[in-house]
């Protein structure tokens, strides 16, 4: 097990499928990183925080998305308007290319393990 004092986040839901949801730290926005399955076969990671879901191929990849968050190289970015989800999306931290595109009177707000690398994003008018 890659984080093995993760093992008492563990548990079931439902019928087939698994969840972890690790705290994230205090100060922090995320709330958890939950790692779940949806009807046995789908991987999913995500945050606590609405809409902040992303979908995996693989083991593998969830791995490699969970270190990244970990690391706050990744950040979760979703993207709203008004009160409407639009879109949620993995960005590189410090990478401008990154960002998510948005659209007149849309806003990403970005979320990090650790709330250090928080922020609002605004559309240009």
């Amino acid at each position: 097990m890659t984080y093995p004092d993760w093992a008492k986040y563990f548990g079931t839901c439902g019928k087939d499928d698994l969840e972890a949801a690790v705290p994230a730290p205090i100060g922090s926005n995320a709330g958890h990183l939950i790692v779940f399955t949806a009807e046995g076969q789908d991987l999913w990671v995500r945050f606590s925080p609405r809409s902040m879901c992303y979908s995996v191929r693989d083991e593998t990849e969830m791995i490699g998305v969970i270190q990244e968050l970990l690391a706050e190289t990744a950040l979760f970015a979703v993207v709203m308007s008004g009160d409407e989800w639009t879109g949620t999306t993995l960005i590189r931290r410090g990478e401008p290319g990154d960002l998510p595109r948005l659209e007149p009177d849309e806003v990403a707000h970005v979320v990090s393990w650790s709330g250090r690398f928080d922020r609002i994003i605004y559309s240009k008018k």
